[in-house]
């Protein structure tokens, strides 16, 4: 396949992702900014962490991350914990307000996905779970520490 194909294909790719994400938030009814969710994912998976570290991890900026944090905070999703290597600065943890926001949106995108494909065959939705594994672990691994796969 020649360079511009592949230019093709992967502007589909993404496309085709973009649609997706914006069907399950409709289909959801989801009242949720997505990068709530998407931050709060980040939280679910790990220790408390500061905010350039939820940055470094979810490839925002800084500001953008500390300005989502705050109003997460304020409405009692996530608290500021003192940082034990530090005690001038703050880590941060989700709540369990917070788990359940993220909780019930997981819940409704998920339903959202399994009504828009319940006329997948079981094969096509296992060929679909694991080739977007893999694409979302390929594009978070460098490609010369992958292995042939």
């Amino acid at each position: 396949m020649n360079a511009r194909n592949l230019g093709e294909e992967s502007q589909q790719i993404l496309a085709g992702l973009i649609d997706i994400l914006g069907a399950l938030k409709r289909r959801a009814g989801e009242r949720e900014d997505p990068a709530t969710v998407f931050l709060l994912r980040h939280l679910t998976e790990s220790p408390p962490r500061r905010v350039s570290e939820l940055a470094e991890c979810s490839r925002l900026d800084a500001s953008t991350v500390s300005r989502h944090m705050k109003s997460l905070e304020e409405a009692g999703h996530v608290v500021r914990l003192e940082d034990p290597d530090d005690r001038r600065a703050t880590r941060l943890s989700i709540t369990d307000q917070g788990q359940a926001l993220y909780d019930e949106a997981m819940a409704a995108r998920s339903a959202a996905l399994n009504r828009g494909l319940s006329d997948w065959t079981e094969e096509d939705r296992h060929t679909l779970a694991r080739l977007l594994t893999r694409a979302a672990r390929s594009l978070d691994t460098p490609a010369e520490t992958r292995s042939g796969r």
